[in-house]
Formats: C-alpha cells, structure tokens, sequence
C-alpha cells in the first residue's frame, strides 16, 4: 500500500501490484452494513445498474491498525491490511465474514487462484471459503442451488433449455451462508470460479479496467436480498389477476383456435384468466422477431377478440421480441430513424443471427428509439391487451454500435434489463399496472416482473432443473417466477407432448408456485388433452390455487419489502444447514411448504425444518427438524402447513375478478401459545381482515362488513372446528 487519504465520503487509497505499477482504490461506505469497492480505474463513472434512492452515504470512521486502516460505520468493520495488501470484512462483533484469499497455493508454490490482481485486460477478485460455507445466487442457473464447487460465465445467452450451465438471467450477486453478499456494478462478463478448481477460496474475473463491488453484511438471507434491493430496487408487485392461471401453445394459429381454447376451459370448469399468443398474431413472425402488427387475415377484428375473450373473463397475453425482421416496414422506420444497433462497418444494421432470418434490434440505449417502441406497444396495449410477453434479448451481435456510446459488450447482458424496462413502462402508463413475461434478464429485473424460466425439455428432469433454476433467480434479488408447466419441447427433440403423469406432476408443482402457465412447442399443453385422470387432477389443482388468491396475494404484496412469495427453505431457515442443499421442496407465502414429486408415483424423502407441520391432505402432524419418507400417489403432491398459520382461503372461482373473496375462510392450524397474525388486504376490494390467534383465543377484525367469514379451526386428533360469522366479531374459547 503506497498512499491513503480520507475524504469526507470515502477513502481513497493506492496501492502497488507486483509489478510496482499503482493501483487506485476507492472504499465507500453506503450504508451501515454496506460498503463500496472500486478497484483500478473510472471510480466516479455512473453505474447503469442502481435504482434511484441508492444510498450513497452514511458516517463512518477511519482507525489505524498495527497492520494498516479499519473503516468502521455502525455494522461493519473493513480493514485494509498494508503489506501485503488485503481486505477483510468484519461484523460489529468483530468476527470475520469475508477476507481475501492471498495464499492459494498447493506444496510447490503455485497458486491454484492468484491473489486479487490484474493482468492482460483482465481484474479479479479472490475470497477464502470456509470448510462449511455454501453459496448462492448470480441468477438463473439450472445446477444445485448450491453454487459452491461450480464454474460458470456470467454471460447473458438463450440457454436452449435448463441442462447446461448457460443462463438467460444471469445476476452479479453472490450471497454466501456466511453472512455476506457481493454485487458486483458492472454489466460485461464476469467469469465465476466457486470454490471448483479449490476448495479454499473463490474468485471472480471481469474483462474490464476496474472492479466496482458492493460488500453487503447481513445474519442470513433475507438482509442481504433486502440491501441488495436497496441498491438496485424493490421488486414490484403485480396485479392480483397475474396470479391467476394462463394458458399457452407456441402457438395459437388464428383467432378460432384461441376462441375454441377459451370457451373449452369454460366447459370443462378450468379456472384460467390468461390467453397467450405467441408470434403468429402478428404479419412478420419467424419465431424471434415480429414487426408488432396484427395479421388480420388470421386474427380479423383483434379488438373484437379481445373483447369477446374479456365477456368469458380472460385477458390476452401477446409475444413479442426485440429483434425487427429486415424485410418489415419496421425496419426501414427504425433504421431512417437511428432507432436500430448499428454495425461497425457499413453503418447499417447490426444482425442478429442463429435463426430462420437475420433481424436488426431495437437500440434501447436511444431514449427516442425508446419512446417509438413503447408507443407501438401502447397501441396495442390500448386495443385491450393485458400484458406483453417479452421474449429473447439475449443476443446482442459483437458488431453493434449504441446511441449512447455503450461497447457491445457491455450493452449485452444490460439490453434485457432496457427492453423489458420499456415495456413494463409502458404497461403502467396504459393500465395503471407494470408486468410483463420475460425470458432474459440482470440486476434489477426484480423491478420489472414476472419472468419465467425458458425451454425446458419434457422429462422429469427438466421438471427438477427448472425448480431448481426458478428458486436461484428467487435467490438472485426476484420476488416471482414461473415455468413452462409439461415441460416445452419433447426429448428426445420434437416428441411432445409430455406424458399425462409427468404433465401433471408439473402442474401441481405450476399450479402451486408463484404464477402458472402451461406452454408447450406443437402439441397443446391444455389438460383435456392429456385425458382422463389428468384432467380432474389438473382442475383440483387449478380450484385449490383459485381458492388460495387472499393467501396468495397477500403474500405476494409483502414483496416490496424484499419477501419473495417462493423461496427455497434456507431464506426461512439460513442457520439449518441442512437447508442449504434442499432444492427440491420450497415455501409458498410464509406457511406452506411444497415438496414436488419427480415421479408418477411411489415415494421421496421431505426435509420439514424447525416447528410443526401439518400435511395438508391428512392433518397429520409432524415436529422438525426431520427428513420423512411420503408415499404419494399421482393425485397427490406433498404439501404441509406450518404449525400455527392461519391460511385465508376464497370461494370457488372461474377467474380471479369474476367475484368478490365472499366468503372468506381463515384455516387456523394450531400451534401452542404464541400469537399468530393474518391479514388479508386487496386495494382492488376495499378488503382489509386481520385474524389473530393468541392461544385459545380468536379475534377477526376488518371487512368490509357484508363479507361473510368463516374460521376453521383444524384439529389432528378429530374434525376443524368451524364457525361462520355474518360480520366480523370477537370468538372467544375455541379450543384447539
């Protein structure tokens, strides 16, 4: 370390490489239990990942060491060792979080991982493990949710399915059981190594002429999700109809095909609220790009459909892509204009390859080529539309030249964050609500929901990877998520459909996760195609989330404080190791625990966490920590409710605004002498109730006071207890 100098905001440092070249360094202290790195050059360069609001600042104090410096705010300590040089990242007790990994070597010297350095282009970061740390996030990968012992490039691709270490979202934000995470500022690739090539310590490589990190220190999960959000923002709730079902097919050819569809679905007594559309609706449709104009001759009067699919109670969902097919009249506009990526050479467009047809691509870093892409997605959104499936974005050709100057390189894993920023704007400016379907994504994307998990192949193994892929990008800052229920292309490649029991195995996992759709590539992913059980399994199922919406989005309305309404069990639990390494069971909203079934029938072990658990099915209790072995057949999923819940739960319903939640139904499960609070909430109603459970005691509150309510009372040991209320009142003595 070669000079040092505080500032009221900051401390600036330099340092030497083993080279004697002069290294800058930059600590910044946000916030108290967040702190900022910036390694090499460009410290005041503006980030394009913070929200606004970001903390920027907070007191802090500069102490010098035996060693070299500490900075210290209220929650962390970050000492600065001189010679050599090295960070460590302490809590306020002192013990240590994260430090620097120098000394990777093996018996002859040589370094498995170098010390954090620079050479040729490229900078690292390099951190010890502890023997029994694991790690987690970074985005949508399809692996063990524990990243530990992996290696992946952090490099936004269509990932062609859910069986590879490539990513569609891809998320710079590593959160370690040791109570600390990384987010990484930057927006080119990062190359991942995780404790693979050595046990002792993990690293990050970036092709780029600084680090810029922000060290997050939290005691679990949960405070790291919530700081990393106060960097890079809240997630967004969606409106309550998105938690309704959708259905899907790549795709519906014509306007009789998606009307024979919706009136089906009525028939057979299907809740459903969502009609998708993929890219045959529109005149230019090659799979990947579309020109964003109704092909009349195959969908004649769009609006009317519309409106005729909204007198049945659903809404439409529409494709579309970022990419503009070059022989559209799209094209040529956008390219008059300057709204295109250009190429370097020539100055004409920028290609996107690997499909049918070559395209151009919308530049999103233009705010005019913004606003001309929003406007032709208002039209549409104004005609009726619902909500926009934005798919692809992941390929931004190497050659491309933005409006603003940003490299191609940089531009490629921010572009999804831009597009669907864009769309999702435009949906609120027209509606009132913000959402879309995204495939692709980065920091930040939790603003812009929902986003779903991809192409995955019809096997019960894709059905485990997509889980596993849905829970990481929870893990990575997201509050929703969803997946291609049955799976969407058949394996071996172009067999579908899926067999009836893996499509409704799938569903029961869809139907009870944050949202649901069933999407398949040719043959139709609607359950009367999959014949009799699955039909009446898929409709049980189907009911149950319909009557589940008042748990549901109350759950899902705690996500602008930072509560995911799916999350793997170590969100929950983050001092049960053993919760680490489940990746096949997850927590929906804050009291049912889902244990899917990768199997038509038989058995599979459940890790139940700390508490009482109630199977759902036969009120059978259970105490844990313990792993039990479920025999299931395939109209069952394993599913338990916390000891001491209180589930709302609302009538029947076709689709979620076809009534009011009249009457509502609190299923108590009791669980001793501790209090337990509801509260069911929806703007859209006026309905407000709050339930307390303290002991034998019951107490509902709210209304609005026409609503009926009825609170049952479940017993392991004989029938619930149940009483209806005309108007909520006091109950007093329901013994459990």
């Amino acid at each position: 370390m070669r000079s040092i100098r505080a500032r009221p905001d900051r401390l600036d440092l330099t340092a030497e490489d083993d080279r004697g070249r002069r290294v800058p360094l930059e600590v910044r202290p946000v916030a108290p239990d967040i702190v900022r790195l910036h390694i090499g050059a460009g410290p005041a360069r503006p980030s394009r990942l913070l929200a606004a609001g970001a903390p920027t600042g907070t007191e802090w104090a500069l102490e010098e060491t035996a060693t070299g410096w500490a900075v210290r705010t209220s929650a962390v300590t970050m000492t600065i060792d001189r010679d050599p040089y090295r960070l460590r990242l302490a809590d306020a007790s002192g013990a240590e979080r994260l430090v620097e990994e120098p000394h990777d070597q093996d018996i002859r010297g040589a370094y498995h991982h170098f010390p954090t350095g620079h050479a040729r282009g490229l900078r690292w970061l390099t951190a010890g493990l502890k023997p029994a740390e694991a790690l987690f996030g970074l985005g949508e990968h399809f692996g063990a949710l524990d990243r530990r012992g992996q290696a992946f490039s952090s490099w936004t691709v269509d990932a062609f399915g859910v069986r590879s270490d490539r990513a569609y979202k891809n998320v710079p934000l590593l959160l370690s059981s040791a109570g600390y995470a990384v987010f990484f500022d930057m927006t080119g690739p990062l190359y991942y190594e995780l404790g693979q090539s050595s046990v002792a310590a993990w690293q990050v490589t970036a092709r780029a002429d600084h680090l810029r990190l922000y060290l997050i220190l939290g005691d679990g999960i949960a405070p790291l999700l919530r700081g990393y959000h106060r960097l890079t923002g809240a997630p967004a709730v969606p409106p309550d109809w998105s938690f309704g079902f959708w259905i899907s097919r790549w795709g519906y050819r014509n306007r009789e095909e998606v009307m024979a569809v919706a009136r089906r679905m009525r028939e057979e007594r299907v809740p459903c609220d969502v009609i998708h559309i993929d890219p045959y609706w529109m005149r230019y449709h090659e799979g990947h790009q579309g020109d964003l104009v109704w092909d009349e001759s195959a969908f004649p009067d769009p609006r009317g459909m519309i409106d005729e699919l909204k007198g049945l109670g659903f809404r439409v969902s529409l494709w579309e892509s970022p990419y503009v097919p070059l022989d559209s009249g799209m094209r040529t506009e956008g390219e008059r204009k300057g709204f295109l990526l250009t190429a370097k050479a020539g100055g004409g467009p920028a290609l996107v390859h690997g499909f049918a047809k070559p395209s151009a691509a919308v530049d999103f870093t233009n705010p005019d080529a913004v606003e001309w892409f929003k406007a032709k997605n208002r039209q549409l959104l104004e005609m009726g539309v619902a909500v926009i499936k934005t798919d692809f974005a992941e390929d931004v050709p190497g050659d491309a030249v933005a409006h603003d100057g940003t490299p191609a390189e940089e531009l490629h894993n921010l572009y999804p964050l831009l597009y669907q920023r864009a769309v999702f704007d435009a949906t609120k400016e027209v509606h009132g609500y913000g959402l879309i379907w995204g495939r692709s994504g980065y920091a930040g994307s939790q603003r812009t929901p929902v986003h779903w998990g991809g192409d995955p192949g019809c096997t019960f193994a894709d059905m485990a990877a997509s889980l596993r892929g849905a829970l990481s990008w929870i893990l990575s800052g997201a509050a929703f998520a969803s997946f291609d229920i049955g799976g969407f292309f058949g394996i071996p490649i172009l067999t579908d459909p899926p067999s009836p029991e893996l499509y409704v195995r799938w569903a029961q996992m869809g139907l009870l996760f944050s949202h649901a759709r069933a999407h398949g590539h040719t043959a139709p992913r609607e359950p009367w195609a999959y014949g009799e059980p699955a039909l009446s399994i898929f409709r049980r199922y189907a009911e149950l989330r319909y009557r589940l919406l008042p748990y549901l989005y109350s759950a899902a309305l705690r996500a602008v404080d930072g509560i995911p309404l799916v999350r793997p069990l170590i969100y929950d639990h983050p001092l049960d190791p053993t919760t680490h390494h489940v990746d096949d069971e997850y927590f929906l909203g804050p009291d049912l625990l889902v244990a899917p079934m990768f199997k038509s029938r038989g058995s599979r072990e459940i890790y139940l966490p700390d508490g009482g658990w109630y199977d759902y099915w036969t009120e059978r209790r259970f105490d844990g920590p313990r792993w039990i072995d479920y025999d299931a057949e395939l109209e069952t999923l394993p599913l338990f409710v916390r000891s001491g819940a209180v589930i709302p739960m609302g009538p029947e319903l076709q689709f979620v605004n076809e009534r009011s939640w009249d009457p509502l139904t609190f299923d108590v499960y009791p669980g001793g002498p501790s209090v337990t609070e509801v509260r069911v909430a929806d703007d859209h109603r006026n309905l407000e109730f709050r339930l307390t459970v303290e002991g034998a005691r019951l107490l509902l509150e709210g209304g609005p006071l026409e609503y009926e309510a009825a609170v049952r009372v479940h017993r392991p040991d004989g029938p619930p207890l149940a009483t209806v209320l005309g108007r909520p009142l006091a109950l007093q003595g329901i013994a459990p």
